[in-house]
């Protein structure tokens, strides 16, 4: 679409229309998908595991996380999936 003078705010409006849009997607992406801490896994989980049996997940592998440092995470859309799955990797 070739802009003018003319069709400047149809452009305008459009062109609004679709920020609008992209932002609303980001927002639902940055809303699923966030990093859990231990002990909000545990309370995120349907049958609130105690804290010793995540860490025996994270041992044997059966969940899934991410170390970033010293520290422990779960992105929720991961552990989502987990859960899906009937907690399979």
């Amino acid at each position: 679409m070739t802009v003018t003078f003319e069709n400047l705010p149809q452009a305008v409006s459009e062109l609004h229309t679709k920020i609008d849009k992209l932002l609303h997607e980001k927002a639902e992406q940055k809303e699923a998908d966030y990093l859990l801490t231990v002990p909000q896994l545990m309370d995120y989980l349907p049958d609130h595991p105690a804290k010793q049996t995540i860490y025996q997940w994270i041992w044997g592998r059966t969940v899934p996380y991410e170390k970033h440092g010293k520290r422990l995470y779960f992105r929720k859309s991961t552990i989502d999936k987990w859960l899906a799955n009937g907690r399979e990797l």
